[in-house]
């Protein structure tokens, strides 16, 4: 159901100031005069008495700029202005919303490919300016705010929707709940510089941008736009921008149905300011879209599933959601994808990450940059194609081979995504194999350039694998590519009853077997050199074989122990004989001395990155292992794909 859809925009209220007299106003007309409400800008320093010696009233003090917010006769607004050290004077005009009614967006900007990569925009700052943003909603996480009205009877919490909407589409958790956000780890801090109504002046947003200033945020969000040029609002946008902070502002939506004209408002005007214009899902832009040459870029606008306060929601369904459309609504996605940039690049300065959008941006429209579109649709990844190609080889007892060629030059390698999950960062093998249990997958392959940049991923291949099968083994669970890989080898197999049992401690005996089966040894049942092991027990071929080959010995009274399980230092020495593997370091961890049996095997898994220690710098040598364990050491150690 589409719920009510909003916009923000700036109306402006004209100065009703009746002309000055050339005359110094006396004290009985100043006090009967109209106060209005203004911004006065000084050249240098910020002049008190000027306000106060025109009866006015001063109601709030900027630090970034030489600017106060004043109340002051009407009458004395033309004595103000000839004031020495006074730049101008600009009125207070007023600000507000004005309605307009799965987040797709997050999926056309294809920000969740670069959160399969790590990149969510994790320690980014964004200040949002706006209605506030609800400070309970499970979807969001707000790390700090400010409330910039006069009256704020709640703090920066949202009483009006618009702000948490804006919110969520920069950073919804991505926690399997509601919608997720284009950059879900960001940082954001709610501004509240517009009341319940949706209501707040110019000053309140000069404010909200000196917070932003002094609290060094990454990245401004202003959600709203006003018709008219405010020279303080320019010259506070272009202070942020100088002091390295990305501006992304809407760019209205007053624009005609048939894109003519230039209908950018402000500050989406300001050449600081990076001015978003919306399109719908089928990349085309919303007819009430503002058009004209300060549009830079274009982001998805119209249903946007987004968060929103439970008493508020409009959609009658007080679940903590809704659909929204506008400008109100592009703009935000434009602060996302460029805290992605942010935190993949944080050496870069905020010029070169806006020429990022630029160069990064799917084009649109007319070629080139256009005034519907500006430089195309954000994109969260470089919009080059994949030099690479790739062909499905075969799809075998969990097996699934691909043939991968690079077409370029500048190629270095390749990405490889299964089911949009990234399982290879950098691979440059010309044939790439994955092992996985049954099921339908879908693949796909980017190129890797020298320079660190990825291509869009090339046609995702679904391909359907018929076996294995396991009742406890899912294709999410991290061991499960080593396991298919030593089933596709016979190394491995399930129980009876079609259980792999991947939590339950391996045997002596059952780690024999599959050492034997790996190295390709003699299985056939016969006398053993050890005297509990019966020539008729299932591993008693595998077991004489590892025997002979010096790969595993028996205890001093002349037994094997076959159903004691193994323990990690066992694992170690029979997996250092089996493999050539090169030294390790003497001690790697620090409960392996050399006092300890197989320091030397432990050291050699360690350095081949065959075996690793846990948290707290140990090895746990004595420690039996589970068959998941053994199954991926025994991966590794035969197969490198696996280390």
């Amino acid at each position: 159901m589409m719920g009510k859809m909003w916009r923000m925009f700036v109306m402006a209220l004209m100065l009703a100031a009746a002309a000055a007299p050339a005359r110094a106003v006396g004290a009985g007309t100043a006090a009967n005069s109209l106060a209005v409400n203004v911004i006065v800008v000084f050249h240098q320093q910020i002049d008190e008495q000027a306000v106060e010696t025109l009866h006015g009233r001063i109601t709030k003090r900027f630090d970034v700029l030489p600017a106060v917010a004043a109340s002051i006769p009407a009458s004395a607004v033309e004595l103000l202005r000839r004031w020495p050290g006074v730049d101008y004077v600009q009125q207070d005009t007023t600000v507000a919303i004005d309605s307009q009614a799965a987040n797709w967006g997050v999926a056309e900007t294809k920000a969740a490919v670069m959160h399969t990569r790590g990149i969510t925009g994790k320690g980014v700052k964004i200040a949002i300016l706006d209605t506030g943003v609800d400070l309970h909603h499970p979807d969001l996480s707000v790390a700090g705010g400010a409330c910039l009205l006069s009256y704020c009877p709640n703090s920066y919490q949202d009483d009006n929707g618009h702000g948490t909407h804006v919110a969520g589409i920069i950073a919804a958790k991505d926690n399997n709940i509601g919608s997720v956000g284009v950059a879900p780890e960001a940082s954001i801090y709610a501004l509240k510089v517009l009341d319940r109504y949706g209501e707040g002046n110019v000053s309140t947003i000069l404010a909200g941008i000196e917070w932003a200033i002094k609290h060094q945020m990454d990245i401004i969000n202003l959600s709203l736009a006003a018709p008219e040029d405010v020279p303080v609002l320019k010259e506070a946008v272009e202070k942020a921008y100088k002091s390295g902070i990305l501006v992304v502002a809407a760019a209205g939506n007053n624009g005609h149905a048939n894109g003519a004209g230039d209908t950018v408002e402000y500050p989406a005007k300001y050449d600081s300011v990076v001015a978003v214009a919306a399109v719908n899902q089928d990349h085309v832009r919303m007819p009430y879209s503002a058009t004209g040459a300060a549009v830079e870029m274009a982001a998805p606008g119209e249903g946007i599933y987004s968060t929103v306060p439970v008493s508020l929601d409009p959609d009658g369904r007080h679940d903590g959601y809704t659909y929204m459309s506008g400008t109100s609504m592009a703009a935000p996605f434009v602060s996302g994808v460029l805290a992605l940039y942010k935190q993949q690049y944080p050496e870069r300065t905020n010029a070169q990450l806006r020429q990022m959008l630029r160069d990064r941006a799917l084009d649109l429209g007319a070629p080139g940059k256009d005034p519907w579109y500006g430089y195309g649709l954000v994109q969260a990844m470089p919009n080059t194609p994949p030099e690479l190609e790739v062909k499905l080889l075969s799809a075998n007892h969990g097996e699934v081979s691909f043939s991968v060629t690079p077409s370029g030059s500048d190629v270095k390698g390749y990405r490889v995504y299964r089911n949009g999950t990234l399982i290879e960062p950098l691979q440059t093998a010309a044939i790439y194999q994955d092992y996985v249990v049954k099921g339908t997958y879908r693949y796909a392959f980017s190129s890797v350039h020298r320079d660190g940049t990825e291509s869009e991923p090339i046609g995702f291949m679904e391909v359907t694998v018929s076996d294995p099968y396991y009742k406890d083994l899912s294709v999410h669970s991290w061991y499960m590519p080593e396991i298919v890989y030593l089933s596709s080898q016979g190394i491995v197999s399930g129980y009876r009853d079609g259980t792999i049992r991947p939590y339950a401690a391996i045997t002596r005996a059952e780690a024999a077997v599959m050492l034997g089966r790996a190295l390709h040894l003699d299985g056939t049942k016969r006398e053993t050199a050890f005297r509990d092991v019966d020539s008729a027990d299932f591993a008693s071929g595998y077991i004489q074989s590892a025997y002979e080959r010096g790969l595993i010995s028996g205890y001093p009274d002349g037994t094997f122990r076959p159903q004691q399980p193994i323990t990690r230092a066992e694992t170690a020495i029979v997996l250092s004989r089996a493999y050539d593997l090169p030294d390790g370091a003497p001690v790697v961890f620090r409960d392996v001395t050399p006092n300890v049996t197989g320091h030397d095997a432990i050291a050699k898994l360690a350095a081949a990155r065959i075996a690793g220690g846990y948290p707290n710098g140990t090895f746990r040598p004595y420690q039996f292992v589970k068959r998941l364990e053994f199954f991926v050491f025994a991966a590794r150690a035969s197969n490198e794909r696996f280390r």
